[in-house]
């Protein structure tokens, strides 16, 4: 057929369009755009019925497999007997797993250890175990703030539509299965590794192996993902590779015929992926290296290009959710810039030349989906690379193969060969994490819009197929606008006219932000923060929860932001500055600015200290003062001086005036504390009211409010919080003032967002807010 070699490619095209359509109806319109060009290029109907055939098979599996994943349950309580389905993990007090039930659906199960000894005893828990459980059941807990990890989708791509709460378990017995015995041949391994090896060198040798980071330094793991070069510490196509191509030489050495090493590797993939925790990308690569081993054994000439789009397209038919995971998009990503660009290698003679050209074309092929997912990359990517791809393939993967088979035959030599692996990895890594650091070397960058992220994608592209076919016009051409686009999606925030305020979903605690227009003031207001007791050391957490990593870092670099111009803390309590040590070393902060008296706790000065270790500069500040942060500015009401007796009267309070509301931030203060305002100010007004001390009983005066008047309130809660906040009398005043109650428990992060006359309060996640207009 003429244009055959173009079948598979146009298929995995159509088939992408498919499921984008099922999910996103616009994207119908981009597939006939591209059927379109597609027939006036080609002017092909095999090629075209190909198109359409594999666009609408995808579009109807993915709408079939969508309806079809639905639970038949309730939430409520539950004990039966179900199957451990994954690896238990257990990190101090907290063992979560999937669970299978009886009728064969998920669950993702935890359970809170109450001793030692019962520590001891789940730690020999195994995958397949059938076990007696009782719990309860509740949903997910759903993203609601902007740029976090969303665990519900994250589960419910997975078929999982509940978290099963354990309240007890028991009356476990023997696994039985391929799968659960290959798992429990990883945990093994992981348990073997952790007891043979020191703590830095398992959690590498792990990742490496059997694919599990969950031992992995924090540090660690998160330096090598600003590098760029986090994909050396997960399975992938180099692995495979590697240990395919070493297998099959050493099988060829004892004798063994290809064709019967091609079919014993055949064999092998299956189980290696299954090992390995079947990953995006180590399914990719086993099954593009089962294909390769396949067209060998028949003897069949097989095509580079083919193989991935097949791989591909197989891979989206078995589970069309593969489509929206990050990992899978930059493993195809890659793959696909490497194959399509294979020709520039012929006229590259050197290795040095070589190893550039991979490392260019793989980080412009993941560019976009980078920016997409996690708004950042780093300009040294591309020589990091250069210098550790070679390190890991020839020296550190083979090294930590070799070192875990030596352990199990001889525990003496592996131990040897890991001391200095040990060694290596400690420089290695010492050298990663202090270049991380470096905060020039990270270009953090908005989440892009659809349209200015497809522009973008498509520049890549030409930039891509200009590499490929060099000419010194059209290079530059491309280059040119490849750069151009990567500078709008830089400045794209910096000419917007639009502002906002972020009440954001911090939990039981506080956390503001505010940004001016054309990001002229960017503050953060308290940090949040949770309470730490102090317990037993087998309480202890490898990977303590951090509000400061996993909601406002993310938060920030979603929007684009390295740098706040102000981070205002308005008290000391823990649910205010909990985060701040984090914020400050993670992000530039210029000034810090504190109400006096701000230190009462040696953990208050901590924060004061770390401050000053990063250079940002200290303002204590007292009623009357006017805080002027670019275009932002903030009127000091309170306190004149620190109140011994209550840290919540020491709030700072700030009036604003943004988007044309005027704003009154309270902090914790209670009615105390409100009655002096409102008589050293007697003529204040606010259009909004931040309700102090998270809604309690304690503030929130009906005087206060009287003088006010604010037409919206809004409350910073933790959903179902011990201290029943915000209490029923506080939210009985503000409904019988016609006041409108915006909550962070029961709405997620409250948005209100502004520009030129009029605003609009929302929330995240988003649902139907067209009563929420503000026009002024």
């Amino acid at each position: 057929m003429r244009n055959s070699r173009l079948l598979l490619p146009l298929a995995a095209a159509s088939a992408t369009a498919g499921i984008a359509a099922a999910s996103y109806f616009s994207a119908v319109f981009l597939f006939f755009l591209f059927l379109l060009i597609v027939s006036i290029k080609t002017r092909n109907a095999p090629l075209i019925f190909v198109c359409l055939f594999s666009f609408v098979l995808n579009f109807a599996l993915f709408k079939i497999t969508d309806s079809q994943n639905t639970s038949s349950y309730q939430q409520g309580s539950y004990h039966f007997k179900a199957v451990i389905h994954s690896i238990p993990k257990i990190d101090g007090d907290r063992m979560s797993m999937l669970i299978k039930t009886p009728d064969g659906e998920k669950w993702a199960a935890s359970y809170r250890i109450q001793s030692l000894a019962e520590k001891d005893k789940l730690s020999h828990l195994e995958p397949g175990m059938p076990c007696e459980l009782t719990g309860a059941l509740e949903k997910p807990k759903q993203a609601t703030v902007p740029g976090t990890f969303d665990y519900q989708q994250y589960l419910y791509r997975q078929h999982i539509h509940w978290s099963y709460s354990v309240t007890s378990i028991g009356n476990c017995s023997e696994p039985s299965g391929v799968r659960y015995k290959l798992l429990s041949l990883r945990k093994y391994i992981v348990s073997f590794t952790n007891t043979q090896l020191p703590p830095d060198s398992a959690g590498i040798v792990q990742a490496l192996t059997v694919g599990e980071r969950s031992y992995l330094d924090d540090d660690v793991l998160n330096a090598y993902q600003s590098l760029g070069v986090v994909h050396l510490l997960a399975i992938s196509g180099l692995h495979i590779g590697i240990l395919t191509a070493g297998l099959f030489y050493a099988m060829i050495r004892l004798g063994i015929t290809r064709e019967n090493a091609s079919i014993l590797l055949l064999l092998f993939l299956p189980i290696y992926v299954i090992l390995t925790g079947a990953a995006p990308s180590v399914l990719r690569a086993a099954l593009m290296s089962g294909i390769y081993l396949a067209g060998s054994l028949f003897q069949q000439r097989v095509n580079s290009a083919g193989v991935i789009c097949l791989s591909y397209i197989v891979l989206l038919l078995f589970n069309p959710y593969y489509l929206f995971e990050a990992g899978f998009q930059l493993s195809f990503a890659v793959s696909f810039s490497l194959i399509l660009s294979s020709s520039i290698f012929q006229h590259i003679k050197t290795s040095l030349g070589q190893l550039t050209i991979v490392s260019v074309i793989a980080q412009l092929g993941s560019l976009p989906i980078l920016l997409y997912h996690f708004q950042q990359f780093s300009i040294i990517s591309i020589p990091m690379n250069m210098v550790l791809v070679p390190f890991y393939t020839f020296c550190i993967l083979p090294a930590a193969i070799i070192g875990v088979i030596l352990l199990f035959f001889s525990a003496s030599v592996g131990q040897f060969l890991f001391y200095w692996f040990d060694v290596m990895m400690t420089w290695i890594n010492r050298l990663i994490t202090k270049i991380a650091d470096i905060e020039i070397f990270t270009i953090i960058i908005s989440r892009p819009a659809p349209a200015l992220l497809l522009l973008f994608t498509l520049t890549v592209i030409i930039l891509l197929m200009s590499i490929e076919k060099p000419s010194f016009p059209r290079l530059t051409v491309s280059t040119g606008l490849f750069c151009a686009t990567l500078i709008l999606l830089f400045v794209s925030p910096y000419v917007s006219s639009e502002g906002e305020v972020d009440m954001i979903d911090i939990g039981q605690g506080d956390s503001m932000f505010v940004s001016a227009p054309y990001q002229k003031g960017r503050v953060l207001i308290d940090t949040g923060g949770t309470l730490s007791y102090s317990s037993e050391p087998w309480r202890e957490k490898q990977h303590p929860f951090s509000l400061g990593e996993k909601v406002l870092i993310p938060f920030l670099t979603a929007k684009g932001i390295k740098q706040l111009d102000a981070l205002i803390l308005t008290h000391a309590d823990q649910d205010h500055i909990g985060e701040a040590e984090v914020l400050l070393k993670h992000h530039k902060v210029k000034r810090l600015i504190i109400p006096k008296g701000f230190v009462s706790e040696p953990h208050d000065e901590k924060v004061l200290r770390t401050a000053r270790q990063e250079g940002v500069e200290i303002e204590e500040v007292k009623r009357g003062d006017v805080l002027q942060i670019k275009d932002l500015q903030f009127h000091v009401l309170s306190p004149e001086t620190p109140d011994p007796a209550s840290k919540n009267n020491s709030s700072l309070v700030l009036w604003m005036k943004t988007g044309r509301l005027s704003w009154l931030l309270t902090g914790d203060l209670e009615k105390e504390g409100e009655q002096e305002v409102i008589d050293v100010f007697p003529n204040i007004k606010a259009d909004v009211l931040k309700v102090g001390h998270h809604g309690s009983k304690g503030s929130t005066g009906e005087e206060f409010i009287k003088q006010l008047q604010p037409k919206t309130a809004v409350i910073s809660a933790g959903e179902n919080n011990r201290y029943h906040h915000p209490h029923q009398e506080v939210l009985q005043l503000l409904k019988s003032r016609s006041i409108r109650v915006l909550r962070t428990d029961q709405s997620g992060t409250i948005q209100y967002t502004y520009k030129s006359g009029s605003g609009t309060f929302s929330v995240y996640p988003p649902y139907d807010t067209s009563d929420m207009t503000e026009t002024n």
